[in-house]
């Protein structure tokens, strides 16, 4: 198993491991929130699962609760020692729950990875894959512009960089030239290039 730990709260070695049982909050549809805090865990979501909670975790008779993946709008989680850094997952049909890599007014950014998420101590979040001889576990990016239903995908993350990535991330940004220009120029690994699709206006 080879994990692959995104950082954007520090710099230095992975000190902790990332945990999968975190505090959050469960967005339903319907307008309902539920809170699982102090003595309660739910499980970091993944794939096209149901989350799964637990009230008293840590004790012998700990009441398990179960929310289906259609019922649910949007999970919030964080790491108990660090609840300033909180992490936001959605549910897709079509892909399966996502961390929100960044949303801004005008475009959302979503990464998936097949094999799952953490949470690490210092708030930091980890992105599983597994690596075989033959094969990979997927781990996507997937982009959404305001008022747009369906997900664009730039591609699988087989390297850190790519002209081919640039090249269908300016496709989709066209209406944007001088955003589309900075994307073509950069030089660093793919997931620093798609931050620069914060800076998106589109044209009209």
């Amino acid at each position: 198993m080879k994990i692959i730990f995104l950082f954007f709260l520090c710099i230095g070695a992975w000190t902790a491991q990332a945990a999968s049982l975190v505090e959050g909050v469960v967005y339903l549809k319907d307008g309902r929130s539920i809170e699982f805090r102090g003595r309660d865990r739910i499980e970091i979501p993944s794939k096209h699962r149901d989350v799964k909670g637990m009230r008293d975790a840590f004790v012998k008779n700990r009441r398990k609760e179960t929310y289906s993946v259609e019922q649910i709008d949007s999970v919030i989680c964080w790491h108990p020692r660090t609840p300033e850094y909180r992490r936001k997952f959605l549910p897709s049909s079509q892909i399966g729950w996502c961390w929100v890599y960044f949303e801004t007014p005008h475009m959302l950014a979503l990464i998936y990875a097949k094999k799952g998420y953490g949470v690490a101590t210092n708030g930091g979040i980890g992105i599983y894959q597994r690596r075989g001889v033959f094969t990979h576990s997927r781990v996507k990016y997937y982009l959404r512009k305001q008022g747009e239903k369906e997900f664009y995908s730039p591609g699988k993350v087989k390297s850190r960089t790519g002209k081919a990535f640039c090249d269908r991330l300016c496709c989709y940004v066209a209406d944007d030239a001088a955003l589309c220009d900075r994307i073509r120029r950069s030089d660093t690994w793919r997931g620093k290039t798609l931050l620069l699709l914060k800076d998106y206006i589109p044209r009209n």
